[in-house]
């Protein structure tokens, strides 16, 4: 899939969503966040070994837009740096380094807990994971994800707040396939998809 295809969906996501929303938009939050991420692991059919994604932090940017009280818009962008391993007896056998990116939209719920500086939430997004591999013969690989998540929103003022969210996101992949291919064949497939996990902290800014 090329590239402006990916932001075409993610275009024509956003105004879906965004054409569902009231006339009049109550705030914006916009909240650069640092986190870690972790897992992504599934199994090469021509060697048999594991294939995982190593532990290593992410950073993005989280962007929600106000339905109701209780209710949000989301779109959340992450980028992480890691390495791709074939999994061994002791360690890992590093393979090639690898940034996966993730494009979503989706919507977060607040619990009401009858404290406006402290906000619990449950979140649920969809959209595109973009893995790019560093070495040649490698290509990029573009696939549908989706994640959910929830943490808590700790507001200082009206304006600035603290933001603490765990998230799943799971990426979709063909079982019968190959990735990262240019030519010809970096790893067979056999599996389903992957799961990564995300903990992440930020800075809220509400408009």
């Amino acid at each position: 899939m090329s590239w402006r295809y990916v932001w075409t969906i993610l275009f024509g996501i956003c105004l879906g969503v965004l054409a569902a929303a009231p006339p009049v938009v109550a705030g914006v939050e916009v909240t650069p966040f640092a986190g870690l991420r972790f897992g992504g692991a599934f199994q090469d059919t021509n060697t048999g070994n594991q294939i995982s994604l190593d532990e290593s932090g992410s950073y993005g940017l989280v962007l929600d837009v106000d339905l109701d009280p209780d209710r949000q818009i989301e779109i959340y962008l992450s980028r992480q740096s890691t390495t791709l391993s074939a999994d061994g007896t002791f360690t890992g056998n590093p393979l090639f380094d690898l940034t996966v990116e993730y494009y979503h939209v989706g919507g977060l719920y607040l619990i009401d807990v009858q404290n406006d500086r402290v906000r619990p939430f449950v979140s649920g997004t969809l959209g595109l994971t973009r893995m790019n591999p560093q070495g040649e013969g490698l290509s990029t690989e573009t696939r549908f994800s989706l994640a959910i998540g929830g943490g808590v929103k700790l507001f200082i003022t009206d304006h600035l707040g603290l933001r603490l969210d765990a998230r799943g996101i799971f990426t979709a992949l063909n079982s019968s396939g190959t990735v990262f291919c240019s030519g010809g064949c970096a790893i067979s497939v056999q599996s389903s998809g992957f799961v990564q996990g995300e903990l992440g902290a930020g800075l809220v800014f509400r408009f």
